[in-house]
């Protein structure tokens, strides 16, 4: 039976990272993915001139965990900033209209940010321009999106910003998600300066901490060059893990029927998958874990010569409300936004569906990418088929933060105490996106290099 210092169950990001970490100190460690390759959600794929991020393409400039990476990886001359002019668009009635230009996450942060943004009514404008005169009331325990923004900005900025941008980030109900859990910087702006626009003037460089970046070529090439940086051999791939029991040392069970012995493990599984493997080391564990609920994704990206399109295209792209009622709940205009995403004299569009739709993962490629073709088309006006389109399902891929969620991790946290050797890290725990991941799992390394020291957790 092999021996390990640390078995890593999940070769996403976050499993990548804590592998680098542990690597890096000269620790015995393998890797567990049951893909054939590592990345999980951070993938690419290039088709007819076209470079498609299959998940999220932004790196955040203000959590600077995944940046710094990058620069670790060799890759800091391939990062690059998006074109010029931030607008983004949501849909309110059957036109797209524009969102703050300047603003934190589509909320306005002053009088001239709200003015000349077209998605909201006078009265409305009013009441979010008025947010720095709003005092601070901050509720004691946790608090949805939707109840933060509605005290701080008024029912408009509910419906056409908590809802479509900021619960639409994560497939979410803006009444359910947790403020505190997945934007804490916000509530911390009124926890601190009573305000978020009086917050957001404050800041020493508004311009760096909106900015975003990405990767010439996608950002899969960051989990790509990740697997290719670790020693041989520590990452197995199409290596699915069944079952994980003991106490003093763990027996790793692989479907294959192999063994394999570890002093720590790191889970980097999504919650539903961390509850099952947990379920022989920690019942109630398992539980909690299980607890936190999932939603899915479908992504559909396409490809059109750019004369085919109507729309101007400038900015970003648009999000459509729930009360919209429309099959299309986002669209990213990628070669608008992103250098050297589409072939010369097209335009590459990703397009996210409402995954709430009944058995739409089971609907066929073609059915799903025609859904968003007519949207797009009936929403932007397009000439021609598309010539290129990807569908990309996600099940069960987007974690979802609610109200309690700090308790449950809290709770959380107190039963990994009381097992030693065990750790957990990954999207939907202590944090969602890239930097998050990156920045927990590194965490995750650490303790378990204490714990193999013997050092105080």
């Amino acid at each position: 039976m092999t021996d390990l210092d640390v078995a890593i169950v999940g070769g996403g990001i976050s499993g990548l990272s804590a592998a680098r970490s542990l690597c890096g100190r000269g620790l015995d460690v393998r890797l567990f993915e049951r893909e054939p390759a590592c990345g999980g959600m951070i993938q690419t794929e290039r088709a007819g001139g076209f470079v498609i991020d299959t998940g999220p393409d932004t790196l955040l400039a203000h959590k600077p965990a995944a940046l710094d990476l990058v620069r670790e990886l060799g890759l800091e001359a391939d990062l690059v900033r998006p074109f010029p002019g931030r607008t983004t668009y949501v849909l309110r009635g059957s036109a797209l209209r524009t969102l703050p230009e300047t603003s934190a996450l589509g909320l306005p942060t002053g009088w001239k940010t709200v003015a000349g943004a077209s998605a909201f009514s006078w009265p409305g404008k009013l009441r979010m321009a008025a947010e720095a005169l709003i005092p601070g009331s901050a509720p004691a325990g946790d608090e949805s999106i939707a109840s933060f923004v509605r005290r701080r900005f008024g029912h408009e900025a509910v419906t056409y910003v908590a809802e479509p941008v900021l619960a639409g980030l994560h497939r979410g109900d803006p009444a359910k998600l947790s403020m505190q859990a997945l934007f804490p910087f916000l509530a911390d702006a009124e926890r601190r300066h009573g305000s978020v626009a009086r917050a957001w003037r404050r800041m020493p460089d508004r311009t760096a901490a909106a900015g975003s970046m990405s990767l010439r070529g996608g950002r899969g090439r960051i989990a790509a060059q990740m697997q290719t940086d670790l020693p041989p051999e520590s990452a197995v791939t199409s290596a699915e893990v069944t079952a994980i029991e003991g106490s003093r040392r763990f027996v790793i069970v692989l479907a294959n029927g192999a063994t394999i012995s570890a002093r720590a493990v790191i889970l980097a599984t999504p919650a539903h998958v961390t509850a099952r493997l947990a379920a022989l080391l920690d019942s109630e564990l398992a539980r909690l874990c299980g607890s936190i609920r999932y939603v899915s994704s479908v992504n559909v990206a396409l490809g059109y010569p750019r004369r085919a399109i109507r729309h101007a295209l400038e900015g970003w792209g648009f999000m459509v409300p729930a009360r919209a009622r429309r099959r299309i709940r986002s669209a990213s205009w990628v070669s608008s936004k992103w250098p050297e995403r589409a072939p010369a004299g097209h335009a590459l569009i990703r397009a996210s569906l409402d995954a709430r739709v009944p058995a739409i993962l089971d609907q066929p490629d073609r059915t799903l990418a025609a859904w968003a073709h007519d949207e797009l088309s009936d929403l932007i006006g397009i000439d021609d088929a598309p010539v290129l389109a990807r569908v990309y399902r996600r099940p069960e891929a987007m974690p979802q933060l609610e109200v309690g969620h700090l308790q449950r991790m809290a709770e959380i946290e107190r039963r990994l105490a009381s097992t030693p050797g065990l750790f957990i890290t990954a999207s939907g725990f202590r944090g969602i996106g890239l930097p998050d991941c990156i920045a927990d799992a590194r965490r995750a390394a650490d303790r378990a290099t204490a714990f193999l020291r013997g050092e105080p957790r």
